[in-house]
């Protein structure tokens, strides 16, 4: 039995994923057209506008985030009514927020010196954040109800809109046609999501359930500010410094580093809703379930597409984005500090499941002035985006240094797996570095030709990482290979 649920768990992860990954091809395709059809500082005012509805999906103070716990928690106890009065009052409660945060973009589209582009796109963002508040509720009640097929078709649909319709648009309207596609874009999938998952009536807002929402969904919204925070600093200090014309080089590598994060997040949002219906198991079974085992995983499959994309930036960029060149060093050295930041995503689980939200968002305070820090260091000694890029992955590796000394201190258990795996995932990232640097040195010497000398050092990376993998999984019991047909048995 526990068997059939661990691969029906890596089957869910695995179709979810790949919608993510498709999204994400999609994605980069047009996102590539943005930077195509739009000039440096036309795609930097969109980075920027980008974060407005990243950060106003926070502004329901976790009453959203604590409907991922709590249903599969009442879910699990048949506490059905209790479900339906936290549903009803954290969709008016969100509502209510969001609805200040439209009235404050309104507001700045009157008052505010802009120019048309960044008016229209004020004027934008203040739909799509109430748009986005709508679809999200779907998600969240999609997550907690572990419909995730769901959720994966909505992912194609959405990136299919979302790429045909920026072609079109963005070719016809260039920055406005940017700002058409995703309102359009989050309008289908609403009305899929409808067709799919009515949410029903809702009854009332309560606000003593709303009181207890935000008490527990507060810490993890906060450490999900801080994460965002961490990740999105550097492109608000280069656009306050540099501008939006380095802003847009800098974009590509924040644009390649979300793809990458992908995989890691979606195995997070599978098996997230699965830890708060086991709880109350062993504490030795769930820190290897669902902390060391994603780690350890992720700590040895994440150098694969990070050292592909490392390799191929080079060759690829001058192909498609001349204008972008200057955006591919920077690239090549945030997508290598995204190793941490992948591993740092796996924390998340653990720390939520054991209330230690607010502690562990102590360590993100410590480590957001550092990345702050060492962005405006960087610009300040003449370094710009490429030291701004080199600032932020130090700071990813001391956000996961920190992350794993904090849980290592909370489940001093387990001693004999603590020791294995922390010694396990020392190797990857270092051998991954050596490799990419040998092959880059080699391919100088010995080739001439840069597209011959790329396939190579792809192919030759990929087996040397194969082997590390092969050889690793025989000594340690948490790393296990994918085993393809299984998941679409």
């Amino acid at each position: 039995m526990q068997n059939n649920v661990k691969d029906s768990l890596s089957k869910t992860i695995f179709k979810y994923a790949s919608g993510h990954i498709y999204k994400n091809i999609l994605g980069v395709f047009s996102a590539f057209i943005k930077p195509k059809l739009l000039t440096p500082e036309l795609f930097g005012l969109w980075n920027i506008l980008s974060i407005i509805p990243t950060y106003a999906n926070y502004s329901h103070l976790g009453t959203l985030e604590a409907l991922k716990y709590k249903i599969p928690y009442h879910e699990a106890k048949k506490e059905h009514h209790k479900n339906e009065e936290i549903k009803s009052t954290s969709f008016y409660g969100s509502l209510y927020l969001n609805l200040l945060v439209a009235a404050g973009l309104i507001s700045f589209f009157f008052i505010g010196n802009l120019n048309a582009e960044q008016k229209t796109g004020v004027l934008t963002m203040s739909v799509i954040v109430i748009l986005a508040w709508y679809a999200q509720n779907y998600r969240v009640r999609l997550k907690a109800y572990q419909k995730f097929n769901i959720i994966t078709s909505s992912v194609y649909l959405s990136s299919n809109i979302m790429f045909f319709s920026t072609i079109i648009l963005v070719y016809l309207f260039g920055i406005y046609g940017v700002y058409l596609a995703g309102i359009l874009t989050l309008t289908t999938v609403i009305f899929y999501f409808k067709t799919k998952y009515p949410l029903g009536t809702h009854s009332k807002f309560k606000y003593n359930i709303f009181k207890d929402l935000v008490k527990v969904g507060l810490p993890i919204t906060f450490f999900n500010i801080c994460t965002e925070l961490i990740r999105s600093s550097d492109k608000i200090i280069i656009s306050y410094f540099l501008g939006n014309k380095l802003l847009g080089y800098y974009g590509i590598s924040s644009m390649v580093v979300g793809f990458l994060m992908n995989v890691p997040r979606v195995s997070r949002e599978v098996f997230e809703p699965r830890l708060m219906q086991e709880i109350d198991n062993s504490k030795e079974d769930n820190l290897n379930e669902y902390f060391l085992k994603p780690l350890i995983n992720t700590a040895y499959y994440m150098p694969f597409p990070i050292g592909a994309v490392f390799l191929i930036f080079p060759v690829l960029i001058p192909l498609i984005l001349p204008r972008y060149v200057e955006g591919i060093i920077p690239t090549q050295i945030l997508v290598l500090g995204s190793y941490f930041l992948s591993l740092s995503y796996m924390a998340r689980g653990i720390i939520v499941a054991n209330k230690w939200q607010l502690k562990a968002s102590l360590i993100m305070l410590f480590v957001l002035p550092v990345n702050i820090g060492l962005s405006v260091f960087s610009i300040k000694s003449g370094f710009g985006i490429n030291g701004v890029a080199f600032g932020s992955s130090i700071s990813f590796f001391i956000l996961f240094i920190s992350f794993l000394i904090f849980i290592k201190s909370k489940c001093n258990y387990s001693q004999q797996d603590w020791r294995r795996n922390l010694v396990a995932i020392c190797w990857p990232f270092p051998i991954m570095c050596a490799v990419l640097a040998v092959l880059q040195v080699l391919s100088r010497v010995f080739f001439t030709n840069e597209y011959l000398a790329t396939v190579i050092n792809l192919i030759v990376f990929g087996i040397i990482m194969v082997l590390l993998l092969n050889y690793s999984s025989k000594k340690i019991p948490l790393l296990k290979k994918i085993k393809i047909k299984k998941i679409f048995q």
